[in-house]
């Protein structure tokens, strides 16, 4: 999904409250979707409760500070049935503890996100669903675009296909990628990749659309001095439309116009 720069939250504090900017990827669905903006970790964790008693599961969470204000978190939700469970790790190793531990109770982990804290400090954010027949899923921390492209190819050979990035940006450093992975033994593709400027992405979007593949996750990230950007794409033929670079509420006002006229929905959201 990405969620937070360092650069720019350390900026704000001397450029003032900036106005934060989202992407969002809109495909069809008939369940009802629900987008939801709370300040502080236990009030997302209480309208995260309200959601589950009107019938919605969480299916993507995004986070992100502006300034002096509470951490802002960012929940889309969707109609369903089935139970979900949040939960936030403050380093890699409870992270993975947490998830070994969801593993053991039946879950299935469908999202990630990561913040970084200061030059140490991280907290790793897992968003899991509860099904009849639990998905075998692997998640790893990996340190260049080299490692992520290499996992990812050891791990198609298994049959583990790309589900989710994560980019954490790290201070006066590298990026790292927080990546999961699916296990499944059908034959349809997932396909990783990389673009050094929005207008290539956009060009490779409308090339594999034409191709029967769609978006179905993205992420932004500083790599050194320059923006670059990370992607997902799943073989697939449907109406679908992607929007970057706006505000919540052009995301929101996008999504109400795109169900109306071609019955699309939110169904991915990354914080620029």
């Amino acid at each position: 999904m990405y969620r937070l720069l360092f650069f720019l939250l350390a900026a704000s504090t001397s450029w003032g409250v900036f106005a934060q900017q989202f992407t969002g990827i809109y495909q069809p669905s008939d369940a009802e979707v629900r987008q939801v903006t709370v300040g502080g970790w236990e009030a997302f964790l209480a309208e995260h409760k309200r959601q589950n008693q009107a019938g919605f599961r969480l299916r993507d969470l995004e986070t992100y500070k502006q300034g002096g204000d509470d951490r802002k978190y960012v929940g889309l939700y969707s109609e369903s049935p089935l139970i979900d469970s949040v939960g936030k790790a403050s380093s890699w190793t409870e992270f993975i503890k947490m998830k070994r531990d969801m593993v053991k109770a039946g879950y299935t982990m469908v999202d990630i996100a990561a913040v970084v804290l200061n030059e140490r400090d991280y907290d790793f954010y897992g968003v899991w669903v509860k099904e009849a027949h639990p998905t075998i899923h692997k998640v790893w921390l990996l340190e260049s675009r080299e490692s992520i492209e290499k996992r990812t190819t050891i791990m198609a050979k298994d049959r583990f296909k790309i589900k989710r990035v994560h980019v954490l940006n790290i201070p006066n450093g590298e990026p790292s990628f927080v990546v999961l992975y699916h296990f499944s033994p059908i034959d349809r593709f997932n396909f990783l990749y990389f673009a050094d400027d929005l207008e290539t992405f956009r060009q490779e979007r409308d090339e594999r659309r034409r191709s029967k593949v769609e978006l179905i996750d993205f992420d932004r990230y500083r790599e050194g001095d320059k923006t670059a950007y990370v992607a997902i794409f799943q073989d697939g033929e449907y109406d679908s439309e992607f929007i970057s670079g706006v505000s919540i509420e052009t995301i929101n006002e996008q999504a109400r116009a795109l169900e109306k006229s071609r019955g699309l929905k939110l169904t991915n959201l990354s914080v620029d």
